[in-house]
């Protein structure tokens, strides 16, 4: 039986361990690492520029199943048209035995999700400067008119460098669709992740653009400082219906330490409708670096994610005073280093003073050497 047909009985977990030491074309699939609504991801190992990689194999519901596999190369195209520092790079995409897979970047580091589960809700600065990066990466991708459309904390990977990579853009979508293409997508099912899906893309996932991952985001936000999705309780159409009615809770009821300049640009990315939230990644990118700015964070360029802060606390007095720091400083400076001159110009002997005794000059001689000159060798004496 055709691998393509196998796939096609399993779901994305048994997908997974079947696959794993199975080679597809010139990748080798060494482990397995998670399996989604889409299919099966892997850590491999490319036989032919000998690197590691990672790679998703597409879960077929059925060996014909042209819905998910038109949804897997709109992924593929979206992906390729993105070259970010904070966008998982595309490799590859291709077709074994039936299987269609793509191949990425393979990046080293926690995702958030497991981070703060495993080490609680993260720093203020923490949490904005990792913010502050997917924002630029969502830049990246607006400017080159793909919507992610399932931004949440499983999918930012932090490297140990304390880069945060925007991952999985399976349900990704191009702006300019085909003329006469239409979006599909099964009957009852919503796309995204309902923790942080934006409110029109819950009603419909076609009305889903770049402000509807600014909610996405701003929901990511809102885990990473309390450890919790802004609606926690409910089933999956409560949870629905929340994102569509219902207020989130201020962050600061959860998080009192919170400023409430932070708390606003949150409360703005979570609005429920769109005209009222940011309407760019640029937008939102100017007002975070804005806010680490008036809160006095700075980026530092190495860190664990687990440990240390990505934008750090500076001190707000020299940021305050350093204008008039510096200057007052370098005229101390000058002042002393005058009074240190004119000190030794007043104690210091002139030459007029330098008096050597007769009986210790000795005459000039050619045969040690003299030149016969007396100012000359007085002078060396005087040296």
């Amino acid at each position: 039986m055709q691998a393509g047909a196998v796939a096609a009985m399993l779901d994305p977990h048994q997908l997974g361990q079947a696959l794993v030491g199975q080679q597809l074309d010139h990748v080798l699939l060494e482990k397995f690492v998670g399996g989604g609504g889409m299919g099966a991801v892997f850590r491999a190992w490319d036989t032919t520029l000998h690197r590691t990689v990672a790679v998703k194999v597409l879960s077929l519901r059925q060996p014909d199943d042209g819905e998910s596999l038109r949804r897997f190369q709109t992924e593929a195209r979206s992906a390729a048209r993105l070259d970010h520092p904070n966008i998982a790079r595309v490799h590859y995409v291709g077709e074994s035995r039936g299987v269609p897979y793509i191949v990425f970047e393979y990046i080293e580091g926690t995702n958030v999700r497991d981070l703060v589960y495993g080490n609680g809700p993260l720093g203020l600065a923490d949490a904005l400067n990792i913010t502050h990066q997917i924002a630029g990466a969502l830049a990246h991708a607006w400017e080159r008119e793909v919507v992610h459309r399932d931004i949440k904390p499983s999918n930012i990977i932090l490297t140990p460098e304390g880069v945060a990579k925007l991952v999985d853009m399976g349900l990704a979508r191009l702006e300019h669709v085909e003329s006469g293409e239409e979006e599909k997508t099964a009957t009852g099912v919503t796309l995204g992740t309902f923790d942080y899906i934006s409110p029109e893309q819950a009603r419909n996932p076609r009305d889903a653009d770049i402000r509807s991952d600014i909610y996405s985001l701003g929901c990511t936000l809102f885990f990473m400082l309390t450890g919790r999705p802004p609606f926690l309780e409910g089933t999956v159409v409560q949870k629905l219906l929340a994102h569509q009615n219902e207020a989130p809770p201020d962050v600061r009821t959860l998080r009192p330490d919170v400023p409430e300049l932070a708390a606003a640009i949150l409360a703005m990315m979570l609005a429920k409708n769109p005209s009222e939230r940011f309407q760019t990644p640029l937008d939102l990118s100017a007002a975070l670096a804005g806010c680490a700015e008036q809160l006095g964070l700075k980026a530092v360029t190495q860190v664990n994610p687990g440990v240390a802060g990505l934008w750090s606390a500076s001190s707000g007095w020299w940021r305050r005073h350093l204008p008039w720091v510096v200057p007052f400083s370098l005229l101390l400076l000058i002042v002393t280093l005058l009074g240190l001159i004119w000190k030794r110009d007043a104690t210091s002997p002139t030459f007029k003073e330098l008096r050597t005794p007769k009986s210790t000059l000795a005459p000039p001689s050619t045969e040690q050497g003299g030149t016969g000159n007396p100012t000359r060798n007085r002078a060396a004496i005087t040296r």
